[in-house]
């Protein structure tokens, strides 16, 4: 039997799109490290980019603070968001919906921002806490350094902790509580039921969430690129981009990018591997039974004023405090810590000169285009490929399930340069410089959620509605158009806006793919910053937040809505 007979269209279709789209940048990445230059194509072959790297003393500074890093905001998240989740699902914490609102807002705020404001805030020259700190205590010099390895942690931790709220919210909340009422009745203490029951129950939630949170801790740019940059202190996505671009001080050096990605390549595989491994797992922990069921709330008494206090520190410290500040510094004239002198000074001066910039105008269309053309193609893609591995016939359904999952390990850093090795290859393709070298890296890097969205939603829907398009003669493609599609609709629509709202804030993949016309708001935001205009950058930032919220509110509606009926 050949190959074509025991394939179907579809899956010999998927398969060559999604060989193209990841597995071709990441073969030609592995041949660009082992060549002189760093290009796929040029003669020679070695291992000099490796020795140089291995050999470096700074590889493995490199590789500390990476490490220190992801394993710092995996644990200061897992511990934040944890506690919060269990306050909100499992006590009898007052104003709950508000709560879940507060854990959830600071998603609008993109990692970039967050940062920013962080940076006004904690600065060790001239940071408003600092200053704030020098003038009560009176002190030379503030305690605060955001600048620092630390202060990368401490602001990744609150990026992350909403992620980490809605994966351990459900858990904490289909947890019986007949285990714990037991455990009450034979004598258990909190301690003990901690340890006991809820530990084991929340194994499978939590170690997905550890092995998530590390592989956006190997792979972020955004706030190591902000704070670390700067100074001098590098993790593995921040010297790619540095020594991809002109801040290296020279031309970019392709072999060494290479040695680097493929050296962490294999790594953030085999996590991705173990989340996907835990995540299929967790329904052997499921204790939801139906009848009956009511999670057991904990009285909080004397420490419920604690517990609300929890929930307001941590939004104050990752929306109120950082997007006040940017707020503030995008209505002052120059750099300037919050006091009531500057009120005076204060105006809309930077908000106005916004509209009449025709580069930031150019760029804020270019990104609105790019994010809607990237999320139509990636969820179509996601469609077809659910439906081709949980409906379809034939072999190579593993083989394109496993490619649509594999760019959840891949840095946006790692694609970008990928893409960089494609195109300058094969240069008889004419998108390198351009804003479609941008649809294809995000098309690549957002096809993992995409696909995951389409399948969990696939899943539910009973196999027995196409049977009977099918039986009635209906082909694969009308019933996917009138039956599979009204249905998933609203979770598909919820993925497109949630790939829109990415594209629009993505900062990494753009920064390396930017040409003279192909500039998104994110890179002219990140420009204005670097290039010593805090206030400009602060303007702009406050309206992609504006964006941001919009958006995230329509995603927010349209994953609530129920699947629409198919027409009959």
């Amino acid at each position: 039997m050949s190959l074509r007979q025991r394939l179907s269209p579809l899956n010999i279709g998927l398969l060559l799109l999604l060989f193209y789209l990841v597995a071709v940048p990441l073969a030609l990445l592995l041949v660009a490290s082992f060549t002189p230059t760093g290009l796929p194509l040029d003669p020679g072959w070695g291992v000099v980019h490796f020795r140089s790297v291995y050999g470096d003393p700074g590889f493995y500074a490199l590789v500390g603070n990476t490490v220190v890093f992801a394993l710092g905001c995996t644990v200061g998240a897992l511990l934040v968001g944890g506690v919060l989740a269990w306050l909100v699902e499992r006590t009898d914490l007052p104003f709950k919906g508000t709560a879940r609102v507060t854990i959830a807002l600071p998603m609008v705020l993109p990692p970039f921002l967050l940062a920013m404001g962080w940076a006004l805030l904690a600065s060790p020259r001239n940071g408003s806490l600092n200053e704030l700190f020098k003038l009560l205590f009176g002190i030379d010099q503030g305690p605060l350094n955001i600048y620092s390895l630390g202060g990368m942690v401490f602001v990744e931790t609150l990026a992350l902790v909403p992620s980490v709220y809605l994966i351990l919210s459900s858990a904490f909340r289909n947890m019986d509580p007949a285990l714990e009422e037991a455990a009450m009745t034979s004598g258990a203490r909190w301690p003990q039921m901690i340890r006991r029951i809820f530990l084991p129950m929340l194994a499978p939630a939590l170690l997905a969430a550890a092995a998530y949170l590390l592989i956006v801790g190997f792979l972020v740019f955004d706030v190591p690129g902000t704070l670390g940059l700067p100074v001098g202190i590098f993790v593995v996505s921040s010297r790619i981009v540095y020594l991809a671009t002109d801040q290296s001080g020279g031309t970019a050096a392709y072999g060494q990018i290479a040695a680097i990605g493929v050296t962490f390549l294999l790594l953030l595989l085999t996590l991705a591997w173990a989340y996907r491994r835990l995540t299929a797992q967790a329904s052997r922990f499921v204790t939801v039974t139906g009848k009956g069921f009511r999670p057991r709330e904990l009285k909080l008494g004397a420490l419920t004023p604690l517990a609300l206090g929890l929930v307001a520190l941590y939004f104050v410290l990752s929306v109120v405090a950082p997007l006040g500040l940017l707020l503030w510094t995008s209505l002052t004239p120059y750099l300037a810590p919050v006091s009531w002198e500057m009120v005076p000074k204060l105006s809309l001066d930077q908000h106005i000169a916004l509209f009449d910039n025709k580069r930031l105008g150019a760029a804020s269309w270019r990104s609105v285009w790019i994010s809607a053309l990237s999320a139509t193609i990636v969820t179509t893609i996601a469609l077809l490929v659910a439906w081709a591995v949980l409906r379809g016939k034939g072999r190579g359904r593993q083989l394109i399930d496993t490619l649509s999952f594999m760019p959840l390990a891949i840095p946006g850093t790692m694609i970008g340069m990928a893409l960089v090795y494609v195109y300058l290859t094969l240069s008889f393709i004419p998108v390198y410089g351009t804003a479609w070298i941008m649809v294809i890296a995000y098309v690549t890097v957002y096809l993992s959620f995409t696909s995951r969205a389409a399948n969990a939603t696939l899943i539910q829907l009973h196999p027995e509605l196409e049977e009977a398009a099918r039986t009635s003669g209906g082909t694969p493609a009308y019933t996917i158009w009138r039956i599979v599609l009204p249905l998933m609709l609203p979770a598909l629509a919820g993925a497109w806006v949630w790939v829109v709202a990415h594209v629009m804030r993505e900062l990494s993949t753009a920064l390396l793919l930017q040409g003279d016309d192909n500039a998104t708001v994110a890179v002219q935001l990140w420009s204005y910053w670097s290039g010593g205009e805090p206030n400009k950058a602060a303007a702009v930032g406050v309206w992609l937040v504006l964006a941001m919220t919009v958006v995230t509110i329509g995603w927010q509606w349209l994953s609530a809505r129920r699947p629409v009926a198919p027409a009959q």
